[in-house]
């Protein structure tokens, strides 16, 4: 990680330290693993257990969740970010490493998250009713080293396909 890169991060996350506790309205029916085995079949292919979630991280004005939903080939991480204020969702989007490339015609502004150093997993974010969720897929080995490009983007367009929550 490049030296600015570092001192940006540690700046925003001293930032959200610092902030006065303020709640965090979270969206009516909130769920942190919102997604169904059976639908996740579906829309990636493959089976997964149900997914399991931790206690939420909290600073400021913003509370994170993260369910993991497990299979066989790899691990799906949803990770979600509630703010307090709706327009910072879509903010923290725009932070993110690598390259950000945007999903034509999507009606959330998704993008892809590509080039992000050793973090190079399909990965596809967006940010609505003021959460920004990111749909990782981590844990992904590949047989054919060849074929790792191609497969990256047929898993990340299937992400960008599964219903937007919330």
């Amino acid at each position: 990680m490049s030296r600015p890169l570092v001192l940006t991060v540690a700046v925003a996350i001293a930032a959200l330290l610092a902030a006065p506790a303020v709640a965090v309205a979270q969206p009516a029916a909130f769920k942190p693993c919102p997604f169904t085995p059976a639908e996740l079949q579906a829309a990636l292919g493959v089976s997964f257990a149900a997914g399991t979630s931790r206690p939420p991280l909290e600073a400021g004005t913003l509370k994170m969740h993260s369910c993991r939903y497990e299979s066989k080939n790899y691990t799906l991480q949803v990770t979600s970010q509630v703010y307090a204020n709706p327009a910072d969702a879509r903010k923290a989007t725009m932070i993110l490493a690598g390259t950000l490339v945007p999903i034509p015609r999507d009606p959330d502004g998704a993008v892809y998250q590509e080039g992000q150093g050793d973090n190079t997993d399909p990965a596809v974010h967006y940010a609505r009713n003021g959460v920004a969720t990111e749909l990782r897929v981590m844990g992904l080995y590949y047989t054919d080293r060849s074929k790792k490009t191609a497969a990256m983007v047929a898993l990340r367009e299937k992400l960008a396909r599964l219903r937007r929550v919330p």
